[in-house]
């Protein structure tokens, strides 16, 4: 898969707007998620709940980066 050449394509900026709002969403649900740790009773949840929120956070992370990096010019 190559990279798209011109910023000025509505393909791209289009893909760019919704990694960008997909990594918001997915970095706030992680967040979510790592505070339901507090409220958790079993130490195997609070693990469960940790392993979830870092993962789901990691990948909206990414999911952010890969949109500016797709943003900024060549």
């Amino acid at each position: 898969m190559t990279e798209p050449s011109s910023q000025d394509d509505p393909r791209v900026l289009h893909d760019v707007q919704i990694n960008n709002a997909l990594g918001i969403f997915l970095v706030f649900f992680g967040l979510v998620v790592l505070v339901s740790i507090f409220f958790t009773d079993t130490d195997i949840g609070k693990l469960t709940n940790l392993g979830a929120g870092v993962v789901i956070g990691g990948i909206g992370a990414a999911m952010i980066y890969k949109a500016h990096r797709l943003r900024k010019p060549r």
